[in-house]
């Protein structure tokens, strides 16, 4: 605008290309802008642009301005003493906009004025006072009030940038213990979850893959990756397809349910025991699929970069049984090469050693990280 005047024919549409043609230059990356006010003489218009880094061309971070500009029947004219210009980076005015006008909309504070800090004024004077005192507070209270304040957050309300930010000030000794802590409460979380499931006799071999898919860490640290692939041949779809921590090699996981009835059978004849019905089906089942992946080696390892050599089968099902049955699980998988059979009982003890591997360390007063990487699975 020659003198912050435009000629009267110019629509509103070509005024937005203008403006986003007047801030363009090497430092600015995409430019949008919108009207906030149409009319019908006084209009409002924001426009955001992406601010770039001029050494490494990576964006750095948002500019936002807000200008008004007036119709009249001469023409356009900018009013340039009624713009104003918000920018991000790291004091981020734009961001602290962004969640005042979120909290507004949220109507939280539908009943009080005065000035916000996100919260009303007379809450954000007692947080200042109680953050005063947090120092001067028994270590146990500290961390009652850490609880306190985590148990009126919503997962959907928290963003996981903001909370990085809010904890990135914290000493690393506390972090660790947090994070040994938050990883123990999850855990436990999801055992009593288990063995719900377990002892309620779950016949829903899709609910338990489900539940297991969300915590694979319950298989053990002998396994490093539960990999996103489930077929890998033909007319076979595997429940899991795990990487042993160890050699790096493939192992399928074949999942049933924690059906009550035994395992194995007696034979009174010859005073031993067998595979059930249940079981024996399972068995040939997984014995296919190795058969079909090992015979398919050379197409996996040329199509997908992996090498299925001598892969393993793991089978959870059904419950322990008596001593009886244990010994004759126990026998069985001795004889067994590339097959291992797993009771739902066992696969829960093996989740148990996992926590005891956290609550081991978190009594442990380290400098170095915590739990050693083979000890946290995936």
């Amino acid at each position: 605008m020659s003198k912050g005047q435009l000629p009267p024919s110019v629509s509103v549409d070509d005024l937005l290309v203008r403006i986003r043609k007047a801030q363009a230059n090497p430092n600015v990356g995409r430019i949008t802008n919108t009207i906030l006010r149409d009319g019908p003489q006084a209009f409002q218009i924001a426009t955001l642009m992406e601010i770039i880094d001029p050494t490494s061309g990576d964006f750095h971070h948002y500019s936002l301005r807000i200008d008004q500009v007036d119709r009249k029947k001469t023409g356009w004219f900018a009013r340039p003493e009624r713009s104003v210009r918000l920018e991000g980076g790291e004091k981020d005015a734009i961001g602290a906009l962004h969640k005042f006008l979120q909290a507004i909309d949220s109507k939280i504070f539908a009943a009080a004025d005065g000035e916000l800090h996100l919260i009303s004024s007379p809450d954000f004077e007692k947080l200042a006072n109680l953050i005063e005192c947090v120092p001067k507070l028994p270590s146990a209270d500290r961390v009652e009030l850490l609880g306190s304040i985590a148990s009126h957050l919503d997962d959907p309300e928290v963003d996981p940038v903001l909370l990085q930010q809010s904890l990135s000030h914290a000493k690393s000794g506390v972090l660790r213990q947090i994070a040994v802590a938050a990883r123990i409460t999850e855990y436990r979380n999801a055992i009593t979850i288990a063995e719900a499931l377990i002892e309620g006799n779950c016949n829903k071999e899709s609910e338990l893959q489900r539940f297991l898919s969300t915590h694979p860490w319950m298989f053990g640290s002998e396994y490093s990756e539960l990999l996103d692939r489930r077929t890998w041949t033909r007319d076979d779809r595997q429940d899991f397809m795990l990487r042993r921590t160890v050699d790096g090699y493939l192992e399928i996981i074949e999942i049933k349910t924690p059906f009550p009835d035994p395992l194995l059978r007696d034979d009174q004849s010859h005073g031993s025991t067998y595979p059930s019905a249940a079981l024996s089906a399972t068995i040939g089942q997984v014995m296919r699929y190795i058969e079909e992946i090992e015979r398919s080696r050379d197409q996996i390892r040329s199509k997908d970069g992996e090498d299925p050599l001598k892969i393993r089968g793991r089978i959870i099902i059904g419950r322990d049984g008596d001593d009886a049955q244990q010994h004759g699980l126990r026998l069985l998988n001795a004889h067994l090469t590339q097959i291992e059979i797993l009771t739902f009982d066992q696969l829960l003890r093996i989740a148990k050693r996992v926590i005891g591997v956290f609550e081991n360390q978190r009594n442990l007063d380290l400098p170095s990280p915590l739990v050693e990487s083979d000890d946290i699975p995936f």
